[in-house]
């Protein structure tokens, strides 16, 4: 995936502009990655509820090259989020098999602008793609830069968990306590020590979180992307 295709107005439910803080944030997650894996180009976007990308951000990437996309290639892309609803994948390369199926995107689009290699970061919340990262390449990536990638894929979940204000959740402070401790990787023995409560109190903390979460254990609770907000004591 790149950019968006022309979408008929009103027919979906577009994402909010990004402000300049969201951007800021946006270009020094691409920026990072330019720095850790060679790159020729990158886009981050958001996906709407229809899974189609929108509000992009480009990085390296000519207005030339942009339109061609938009006005001819985007239905063709292998690499588009809406392709991926089945799955929980979130880093995707353009395989071999990818190429010889999408062989007019490859040899038209692609070959054209020196582009060899792409890979796709999804970011996801509940399975659900929120954001994606495309990267693209004039040359085919290693088996070291793909575990760079991965490697990046948690910076890249963060930064957008922190500029989705939709995704805000309400947590007490005690349960705040308790989902750091989680994401630590400590057992409810462990949580009920370090707190000073008993082990069942933990459990229906965490049965409130899960709740709250929409989530039905600690594995979906450490990635479903919840930012957590402070409820105000009174």
């Amino acid at each position: 995936m790149i950019m968006i295709g022309p979408t008929t107005e009103g027919n979906m439910m577009k994402t909010p502009p990004l402000c300049y803080h969201q951007r800021t944030l946006i270009n020094c997650c691409l920026n990072t990655i330019a720095h850790i894996i060679p790159v020729s180009a990158s886009v981050y976007y958001l996906v709407d509820d229809f899974w189609q990308p929108d509000n992009h951000v480009l990085y390296g990437i000519s207005s030339r090259m942009h339109q061609d996309y938009l006005k001819h290639f985007y239905q063709l892309d292998p690499l588009h989020p809406d392709k991926f609803r089945g799955d929980d994948l979130r880093l995707v390369r353009m395989a071999p098999d990818m190429k010889q199926q999408s062989q007019e995107f490859y040899n038209d689009f692609m070959r054209p602008n020196n582009i060899t290699d792409m890979a796709e970061i999804f970011i996801r919340r509940k399975n659900k793609i929120i954001a994606g990262i495309s990267v693209l390449r004039d040359a085919p990536f290693q088996q070291q830069e793909v575990m760079r990638l991965n490697a990046i894929l948690p910076i890249a979940e963060l930064m957008t968990f922190d500029i989705l204000p939709d995704s805000l959740v309400s947590y007490t402070p005690k349960e705040q306590e308790i989902i750091h401790l989680v994401r630590e990787g400590a057992s409810n023995k462990r949580i009920a020590l370090q707190l000073g409560v008993s082990l069942s109190t933990v459990k229906t903390h965490l049965r409130n979180i899960f709740t709250k979460a929409n989530v039905s254990n600690r594995t979906e609770l450490v990635s479903s992307g919840f930012i957590i907000r402070q409820e105000k004591m009174l």
